[in-house]
């Protein structure tokens, strides 16, 4: 059946710290999340009411009406929907410990709400298996903290490889390898995005707060080593952050120290915050940087993806969705 509606709607299941949601965007109409469970802190789950107020919004979008939460998000589209409706695009976001202080990070946000109770996610995993309601053809996503400091992470990824999991990506800071990690890439099931945001030592202890930058490109190194059969499963992603890394040089550093690495795929994001407050406002050389990302690594030959606040801008500018990687998780 044809009608507008997304992925996330369809098949989203997304833990953050204290909530359950189909996703991390929102749209531009509400500046609210859509829950699926508000105020969540690990008590036991009543799926089969969950499932019955999800099934709700996924029979409105069948009739054309477009929740609040939803309108203007650059992730709805008309399309042929299945009926599939198991959860596919599963994102693990409920912790937020880290060993890096990046300056743009929402953990130093003052209205950041620090986690009343820490949560396990693996017992509600194994209760979704167990009903059915996990579809492995999908993509499993970590975007909390940093995954190394996550306690369930080799549990929970090693069960996903055992599933036969169709895509399991890691965003994680790098500083240090990870033996899970490792062994995950040699499968060609799991891919691993870095948020290095420059190409030089100095810039990097700037916006990281933490002198690393060494130790990261030597982990990356690692990790692209590592790769099985498909080449593309490390990412280097690039957050362009107004008045820090917002120019050519940083831009032409960061690049340059990619493909020495042998990174064949980056990833564009904006800073959150910036572009809230400034989306009515956007400068005109931030476009222009925009365009000669773009077109700069498309003559480099790395294949260039887009994160959510890069869709959003997108979306506000009037650009072109199509054509280049939109990422389904994270």
């Amino acid at each position: 059946m044809k009608y507008i509606s997304c992925s996330n709607i369809q098949n989203g299941l997304r833990f953050e710290y204290n909530s359950i949601k189909f996703c991390c965007f929102m749209g531009t109409d509400t500046p609210e999340p859509f829950y699926i469970k508000k105020d969540y802190y690990g008590e036991k789950l009543n799926w089969d009411e969950l499932l019955e107020n999800i099934n709700i919004v996924r029979k409105n979008q069948k009739s054309g009406i477009i929740d609040p939460h939803c309108k203007g998000c650059f992730g709805l589209t008309e399309q042929e929907w299945d009926d599939n409706t198991k959860f596919k695009w599963i994102q693990i976001a409920h912790w937020a410990d880290c060993n890096c202080f990046c300056t743009y990070c929402y953990r130093y946000q003052s209205d950041f709400e620090k986690p009343k109770k820490r949560y396990k996610i693996m017992p509600i995993i194994k209760e979704l298996d167990r009903m059915g309601l996990i579809d492995y053809n999908g993509e499993l996503a970590y975007s909390g903290g940093e995954p190394s400091c996550l306690r369930e992470f080799d549990e929970i990824t090693n069960f996903f490889i055992k599933k036969q999991e169709r895509l399991i990506m890691v965003h994680t800071n790098a500083i240090k390898p990870v033996k899970s990690v490792l062994n995950g890439l040699k499968t060609d099931t799991m891919s691993v995005t870095v948020s290095v945001d420059c190409g030089d030592r100095q810039k990097y202890k700037e916006i990281k707060r933490i002198d690393a930058y060494d130790k990261v490109i030597n982990t990356l190194k690692k990790y692209v080593k590592a790769q099985g059969n498909n080449k593309s499963m490390v990412r280097s992603k690039y957050i362009l952050i107004p008045k820090v890394n917002d120019n050519k040089e940083d831009i032409n550093k960061w690049i340059e120290e990619t493909l020495k690495i042998g990174i064949q795929t980056v990833i564009l994001d904006f800073e959150a915050d910036w572009l809230a407050r400034n989306s009515n406002n956007i400068p005109e050389y931030i476009d222009d940087l925009y365009e000669y990302i773009v077109s700069e690594t498309k003559q480099r030959g790395l294949e260039l993806q887009f994160y959510g606040v890069a869709n959003q801008y997108r979306t506000i500018m009037g650009k072109d969705l199509d054509g280049i990687g939109l990422h389904n998780g994270e």
